[in-house]
């Protein structure tokens, strides 16, 4: 099937590319520049909050000063500022009230409630229209047909103040360009439905539905393995629903599974151009197992560094994937990764982080998170201009030490992946856990048992210290142990249960067994 472009999308892309593409381009020329007006900005903005009072924003004029007068914050921090805002009515921490919330799963168990101002939407408005121009730009089909996207709902429920509050991935879904919106095949109300099996048994069926659909996006590719499990589990069921309105393509999908015996991504959806996924962190050991279930010529595009709290970054070029901070939106410094722990740690600015460094990251937003910690490493890739391109690495927390050994979720991911490319196994799920009582770790492993199950060898070979701890004794064999198929999804289920949304569910493959609160045991094979 041949698509054609419309007009008044061409114009728009025009107009995006005139106004709003072009702009972010200069800035990358400079980018301290605009990184210190944006913050004076905010700064200027906020001097009258009870915030910026407390720490004198009225006389800061430099970023050194900012950072000598403010300290860095994490949510807890903030938590009394926001929640009196919100009660009061008055500035206490934005000069403008916020509209609404993002909510994230906080580290006390209490939801985090990230304030979303006008100039929130109108922000990440402005940069959907980016990203979908950098999409246009280096793939020209990818909005010709149907868009595929998967999000939690903008808005859940309201505080007892009636303010509504959301996810993050809700309302970047709605700040689309309108002509994307108008492409994507599954109704929003969808997402609103509770029962999670109904939900995604419903959005299985609407993709498939569809044949003409052009691109994919959602943050965690361990959704589209969910919607693969359920396309061919439960695809006798689902073409008989599908026939009802659409014969044709039910024979159509019922030929497939008579010719190869299951739904394939490539085959249902012959036309597609672009995945856009996460790809970095966790969620990169399922791009392996995705990339088989796609054409060869399907992009898969790195869907930015994003959390509840703020933009981290925008993909810029598609085609390599390259990322570069949102330093027109939010203010960032940056820590080394080994100097974080120090009593007087080095903060960095945008324009004096190295290719091929680690670093924490701490942001300074529009909405009033200041110097604000979200435990995040993220990795300096290159360079776009005079820009600096980044990548998310983990979470801060996915570190563990039990005896000096400072073993990231990184290390485990990479050597998980070694060990299955020698034995040509595909992981769907693990996870280690490390008790600093016993001085040992448990690595649970979705897969029937396998002989010589050596992961330790691939350890140490990225872990220098890990290698000397083993050594020495000083840290126990890691413990092995094979758990039935699904423990994965019942992990996942538990998570949801504990209040963890679905699009911004984050598997942390390294843990300390103190704070994972699923029973694995229950799930241990047998032998």
């Amino acid at each position: 099937m041949k698509f054609m472009l419309g007009s008044k999308m061409i114009l728009k892309m025009a107009l995006i590319k005139q106004f709003l593409w072009k702009p972010l381009m200069r800035a990358t020329y400079s980018p301290q520049r605009v990184q210190n007006e944006l913050l004076l900005r905010i700064i200027k903005q906020n001097r009258r909050t009870v915030f910026g009072r407390q720490h004198g924003f009225a006389t800061i004029s430099s970023y050194d000063e900012y950072r000598k007068a403010v300290p860095v914050n994490t949510y807890e921090k903030l938590r009394g500022y926001i929640e009196k805002q919100e009660a009061k009515k008055k500035p206490y921490l934005n000069r403008n009230h916020p509209i609404m919330y993002a909510q994230t799963s906080g580290t006390i168990g209490k939801p985090k409630y990230i304030p979303i101002l006008k100039t929130t939407v109108s922000q990440y408005r402005r940069s959907q229209y980016v990203v979908a121009y950098a999409k246009y730009l280096a793939i020209p089909d990818v909005y010709m047909g149907r868009v595929l996207a998967i999000v939690s709902p903008a808005v859940e429920g309201h505080l007892d103040t009636g303010t509504p509050f959301g996810s993050m991935s809700g309302l970047i879904y709605q700040s689309m360009p309108a002509f994307v919106r108008a492409k994507y095949v599954v109704p929003p109300k969808v997402f609103e439905i509770t029962d999670y099996q109904r939900k995604y048994y419903l959005i299985t069926l609407h993709a498939l539905a569809e044949r003409e659909i052009t691109m994919i996006a959602t943050a965690n590719p361990s959704t589209l393995a969910k919607l693969d499990k359920i396309m061919n589990e439960d695809s006798e069921q689902l073409v008989h629903e599908i026939r009802k309105k659409n014969p044709k393509r039910a024979d159509e999908l019922q030929q497939f599974l008579s010719n190869k015996g299951a739904l394939i991504f490539a085959d249902v959806w012959p036309n597609l151009k672009s995945v856009t996924i996460w790809t970095g962190g966790s969620c990169s050991f399922l791009i392996p197992a995705l990339k088989k279930k796609l054409s060869s010529s399907t992009r898969i595009v790195e869907m930015g560094y994003l959390s509840s709290e703020f933009r981290g970054g925008i993909t810029v070029d598609v085609l390599k994937n390259r990322e570069i901070p949102a330093l027109h939106e939010n203010f960032f410094e940056f820590v080394e990764k080994n100097d974080w722990g120090n009593k007087s740690p080095n903060f960095l600015t945008l324009d004096r982080i190295e290719k091929g460094k680690q670093y924490y990251i701490f942001a300074t937003t529009q909405s009033g998170l200041y110097r604000y910690n979200i435990n995040d490493i993220i990795e300096a890739t290159g360079q776009f201009n005079n820009t600096p391109t980044i990548r998310f690495v983990q979470k801060g927390k996915g570190v563990t030490s039990l005896t000096g050994e400072k073993l990231y979720e990184g290390q485990l991911v990479r050597a998980m992946a070694k060990l299955g490319q020698l034995r040509d196994i595909e992981f769907h799920f693990f996870m280690m856990l490390g008790c600093p009582e016993t001085l040992e770790y448990s690595l649970f492993v979705e897969h029937e048992p396998l002989d010589a199950f050596d992961i330790e060898q691939h350890l140490i070979g990225f872990n220098r210290e890990f290698n000397a701890k083993r050594k020495s004794q000083r840290l126990k064999p890691v413990k092995i142990l094979f758990v039935h198929d699904d423990t994965g999804e019942a992990y996942k289920q538990h998570c949801l249960k504990q209040g963890q949304r679905e699009s911004q569910f984050k598997l942390a493959h390294l843990q300390y067994k103190q704070d994972c609160s699923f029973n694995f045991t229950e799930y241990v094979r047998e032998g």
